[in-house]
C-alpha cells in the first residue's frame, strides 16, 4: 500500500532538474602516469565530468533523487562511462530528521557529499591523498540524519549501512601471467560498510568526526594477510606470493576488515582567511597490507573579492609495519645463477605492487576565480614528492615509484545549472 501511494504521488510530483560540470586539463613534467591520467602529454580525463540530477518532491515529506554522471570509467583508464551515482528515496518527517534508502553518498569527509560539484569548493581538485581513502564514494543502503540546535551551534549526526561494489586499482611493473598481467590491474571488490559521522556548525566554522567500518571481499577470493619468506640458502630466499611456489601455505583472510577514523575542520579566520584541515586513519587489523595508512592535509585560503588563492600541504603514508614489508619484498632478489631466478624476482616486484602502499607528500599553490554564483575558474600548481613508494604513480617496468618529484599544472572550469 505504501508503494502504491508513493507511485500515485510521483504522478503529480514537483520535478526539479539541475546539473553540474567540470572541464579540467592537467599536465605534468614527467613521462610516466600520475593519478591514472596525468603525464607530460596532458589530459582532460583527470578532472572532467558531467552530472545531471532530478529531484521529485512528493507529498507527505517524501522525495526521490536520481543523479546520472558521465566521467572516466572506474575500471578502465581508456574509457568514459555513465553511472547512476545517486538513486534514493527520502523521507523527512520534520526539519530535524531525514531518512534515505537507495544509492547514497558516504558521509566520509568534509566535501564528500559535493566532491563532484567543483563550484562548491575552491581547490582545483580535492587532495588525492585524503579523498582516496576508499575506492568508492557511494553505496547501496540506508542512511539517517538527525539535527539539533545547541545555542548558536547546529549539530548533525549521520549514520549509514550498506554495500558498495567497485574496483581497486593497482599498477604492475612486470608481467606475471596468467593472473597478473603487467600494467593496470582492476580488481572487482565488494565492501560492506557502516558508520557514523558527527558534525558541528557554528557560524562559518565546521567540525566533523567520523567512525566507519568496512569488510572487503575480492573477486580473486581469499586475500594474503602477509607474505612468508622461504629461504633457499643462508641469507638468500624469496617471499612466497602465489601458492604454486614451494613453501608453506600463504596465510590468508576471507575479508579485509577496514576501520576508518576521519577528522575535519573548516575555520573562519580574521581578514577573510580560512583554515581547512582533514585527517583520515585507515586501519586494517587482520592483515599487513599497504592500504593500512594515515593521510591528511592542511590548507589556508583567503578571499579577495572574486579571487580565492590557497596553499595546502597533503600527505599519505602506509603504516610502518606494512611499509617495511613492502621494502623487503620489493628489494628481494635471487642471484641470477639460481634456476628460475628471473621468474621469482618478477613475482617479488608484482607482489610489492599489489600491496598498494603509499609514502608521499605534496604542496599545492592555487587560485579560484568566481565568475558568477554558479561558475568558477581554477588554476593550480602541485608539487609531489614520493618516498619509498606511491600507489598513485605508474612506474615504468625497470624503475621505482619512490624517489620521484612531480610537478603538475591544472586548469579547470566548473559550473552548475538548472
Amino acid at each position: 500500500m505504501v508503494f502504491l501511494c508513493i507511485f500515485s504521488d510521483m504522478l503529480r510530483a514537483e520535478v526539479q532538474f539541475s546539473g553540474f560540470a567540470t572541464l579540467g586539463g592537467a599536465i605534468s613534467d614527467q613521462d610516466f602516469v600520475y593519478q591514472r591520467f596525468i603525464d607530460d602529454g596532458g589530459t582532460l580525463n583527470r578532472d572532467s565530468l558531467l552530472g545531471l540530477q532530478m529531484d521529485l518532491r512528493l507529498a507527505d515529506a517524501w522525495g526521490l533523487t536520481f543523479q546520472l554522471k558521465a566521467a572516466p570509467s572506474v575500471h578502465d583508464d581508456n574509457a568514459w562511462e555513465p553511472t547512476l551515482s545517486w538513486a534514493f528515496l527520502s523521507w523527512r518527517p520534520d526539519n530535524d530528521r531525514l531518512l534515505r534508502a537507495g544509492r547514497l553518498r558516504l558521509p566520509l569527509m568534509l566535501y564528500s557529499a559535493n566532491s563532484d560539484v567543483g563550484v562548491t569548493f575552491d581547490f582545483a581538485r580535492l587532495p588525492t591523498e585524503v579523498y582516496s581513502l576508499l575506492p568508492s564514494k557511494d553505496l547501496d543502503g540506508l542512511a539517517f540524519a538527525q539535527t539539533w540546535l545547541d545555542g548558536a551551534r547546529e549539530w548533525t549526526l549521520e549514520g549509514y549501512a550498506g554495500r558498495t561494489q567497485t574496483y581497486w586499482r593497482d599498477f604492475l611493473r612486470v608481467d606475471l601471467p596468467p593472473e597478473f598481467p603487467g600494467g593496470t590491474l582492476y580488481t572487482d571488490v565488494v565492501i560492506d560498510m557502516a558508520g557514523l559521522a558527527l558534525s558541528c556548525r557554528a557560524g562559518d566554522n565546521t567540525w566533523r568526526l567520523g567512525l566507519h567500518r568496512g569488510e572487503l571481499e575480492s573477486s580473486y577470493g581469499q586475500l594474503p594477510s602477509s607474505y612468508l619468506f622461504v629461504p633457499v640458502a643462508p641469507g638468500v630466499g624469496y617471499f612466497k606470493v602465489v601458492n604454486e611456489m614451494p613453501g608453506p601455505p600463504i596465510p590468508t583472510v576471507d575479508r579485509l576488515v577496514i576501520d576508518i577514523l576521519t577528522l575535519g575542520a573548516e575555520i573562519a579566520l580574521p581578514n577573510d582567511f580560512r583554515l581547512v584541515g582533514e585527517y583520515g586513519r585507515r586501519r586494517i587489523d587482520n592483515a599487513i597490507m599497504g592500504p593500512d595508512t594515515s593521510a591528511g592535509y592542511l590548507a589556508l585560503l583567503k578571499r579577495i573579492g572574486r579571487w580565492t588563492p590557497y596553499l595546502y600541504w597533503a600527505g599519505i603514508r602506509t603504516s610502518g609495519e606494512a611499509l617495511g614489508l613492502y621494502r623487503a619484498v620489493n628489494r628481494n632478489r635471487l642471484p641470477d645463477a639460481i634456476p628460475g631466478a628471473a621468474t621469482v624476482n618478477a613475482s617479488q616486484r608484482a607482489a610489492a605492487d599489489l600491496m598498494g602502499a603509499h609514502d608521499q607528500s605534496a604542496v599545492a599553490l592555487g587560485v579560484s576565480y568566481r565568475l558568477s554564483p554558479t561558475s568558477k575558474l581554477k588554476a593550480e600548481w602541485l608539487h609531489t614528492q614520493t618516498g619509498a613508494v606511491s600507489g598513485f604513480v605508474d612506474a615504468p617496468a625497470a624503475e621505482e615509484s619512490g624517489g620521484r618529484q612531480i610537478n603538475t599544472f591544472s586548469l579547470s572550469y566548473s559550473l552548475t545549472f538548472r
